[in-house]
């Protein structure tokens, strides 16, 4: 089996290539502070890019885990999210609200999809 690590870190690589898979880690917006729409259309551009790098595309995503800084920012985030993915294949998603690593990051997301 090969693995491909893409934009590796020194804690972690920004995608990993495995088995006809791409999982891309948690990722959060640079910009900060900014609103959750933004920083959730920054984060969304990002993992855009990194499925791009992997050879794959949103509408190849099975799964997609969203941690929100506060759950009731949830209708900001999907503003951005719905106006993205590609509705002919949603995939499953968890939403969740969660402490994040930094009090100006209010959104995290990962994904994994098919290559």
């Amino acid at each position: 089996m090969s693995i491909v690590r893409h934009q590796p870190a020194k804690i972690l690589s920004g995608a990993v290539e495995a088995n006809g898979m791409v999982y891309v880690a948690g990722t959060g917006a640079n910009k900060r502070p900014a609103s959750v729409k933004a920083q959730t259309e920054e984060i969304l551009g990002k993992i855009d890019a990194l499925l791009a790098q992997a050879g794959s595309h949103k509408s190849k995503i099975v799964s997609a885990q969203i941690w929100l800084a506060d759950i009731r920012t949830r209708d900001e985030m999907n503003q951005a999210w719905l106006a993205w993915v590609d509705p002919d294949n949603l995939p499953a998603r968890a939403c969740v609200e969660a402490k994040l690593a930094a009090a100006d990051m209010l959104v995290e997301i990962a994904v994994i999809a098919a290559k």
